[in-house]
């Protein structure tokens, strides 16, 4: 049976009552796409507010909704949402048996950053899809299939390159160490405003765990 959430994060708080109905009851029964929407929707939201708050995090003496001091200290401290995306994913995983996961093909010959966001053969089906022209955008794909033996529910999200996440995946030439690396030491991509980054991966079991 899937463990009981436990996490008190309000990220995850809306499912918790939804975590123990889940095993054993196929799709139909339940919104199943519904839920695994909200989740990727959710740590969406959790990439994003990060994301805008970058200046203020790593800022000495910055404070939310409040001006950054001037002349004051900036000490990158490695909170981007592509971290906190995976450990948060990964902690979620752990208490409910629910995976979700960022992940990506990458951009032409920068390729995927992180091994660990790395597509799986579904994933990569998916996505390419996602990059297809006549693909309505913001709309998310999902089906039951099988994964590691087991009856799952699988869905993606496209995730889209936002103008907060230029800082990092932007134009090489507006490079904060003038090297066309980002603040993380990462290769900037070139990526434009609305382009595809990737998608943020969800899956559900659908049997209850022997």
């Amino acid at each position: 049976m899937l463990k009981k959430v436990s996490v008190t994060m309000v990220l995850f708080a809306f499912i918790i009552g939804c975590v123990g109905i889940l095993p054993a009851m196929a799709a139909e029964k339940i919104d199943v796409r519904k839920v695994a929407e909200d989740l990727a929707q959710y740590l969406v939201s959790t990439r994003r507010m990060i994301s805008q708050m970058v200046d203020v995090i790593n800022t000495h003496g910055a404070k939310v909704e409040e001006p950054l001091p001037k002349d004051a200290p900036y000490a990158f401290k490695g909170v981007i949402p592509a971290y906190m995306g995976r450990i948060i994913g990964d902690d979620f995983f752990k208490n409910s048996g629910i995976r979700v996961k960022q992940t990506t093909l990458g951009k032409g010959e920068y390729g995927v950053r992180n091994t660990y966001n790395t597509a799986d053969d579904w994933e990569k089906e998916v996505l390419t899809r996602f990059y297809e022209p006549s693909y309505p955008k913001g709309k998310g794909y999902g089906e039951e299939a099988d994964w590691e033996g087991k009856k799952v529910y699988r869905y993606m999200l496209p995730l889209y390159i936002e103008k907060s996440c230029l800082k990092c995946h932007g134009d090489p030439a507006t490079s904060p160490t003038g090297d066309g690396k980002d603040m993380a030491g990462k290769p900037m991509e070139n990526y434009l405003e609305g382009e595809i980054r990737g998608g943020i991966s969800v899956i559900i079991p659908l049997e209850e765990k022997t």
